[in-house]
């Protein structure tokens, strides 16, 4: 009844010598700031009218790609992704991420007022170094606030963020986190630091 006597293999796994899929079946996810972008755009945070514009997709294959397809597998398929910057703190910011530094001076030191402020627009400009920072990482104020502390110190004895959006509480820009194709920089300027006497409810 029905088929009798037959001889039947079932070999789960491809030999060595042979290939499960010869298509493309590896995608590779590249996210790629370029030297030329970041120069136009931090010149366009010192007062550049234009914005530049961050180049496509296209752009970065026609760009990178003949020497990235000399080393990739046969099974890896490349995808350009270029990487914008997400402005914090200053005027070029969007408005949810403008923000005011208020800081309260040590009474013991006599320094000026100036040049606290520049003092500290100089530290938060070296932590936010391109070398610090890499794609899709997350801003903790408190990491600067501890930054900037330990820079000017002993001239300061108090540092906080304060959104400057009506609708945004106390504390919000605490967290900040950023996309895959994203990286922080800082527009803060002197104007955007505020000295204070203390730091109270009316305050801030």
């Amino acid at each position: 009844v029905g088929r009798r006597n037959l001889k039947f293999q079932y070999t789960h796994s491809a030999s060595e010598n042979r290939r499960i899929d010869p298509s493309v079946t590896n995608i590779v996810d590249l996210y790629l700031l370029t030297k030329n972008y970041d120069i136009a755009y931090r010149n366009y945070l010192a007062g550049a009218t234009a914005e530049p514009v961050a180049p496509t997709t296209d752009s970065l294959r026609i760009e990178f790609g003949a020497n990235l397809n000399a080393i990739k597998t046969i099974s890896d398929e490349v995808i350009y992704h270029p990487v914008k910057y997400k402005v914090l703190f200053g005027s070029k910011s969007t408005e949810n991420l403008q923000a005011t530094f208020k800081v309260v001076k040590n009474t013991e030191n006599v320094v000026n007022d100036n040049d606290i402020k520049v003092r500290i627009i100089s530290s938060i400009n070296r932590y936010f170094s391109l070398t610090n920072w890499s794609f899709g990482e997350t801003f903790h104020f408190t990491e600067l606030a501890t930054y900037v502390m330990n820079e000017l110190a002993p001239d300061l004895t108090n540092f906080i963020i304060v959104p400057k959006l009506g609708q945004l509480s106390f504390g919000s820009l605490y967290e900040i986190k950023s996309e895959n194709d994203e990286i922080f920089v800082s527009d803060a300027t002197v104007q955007d630091v505020e000295i204070i006497d203390s730091i109270t409810a009316s305050r801030i």
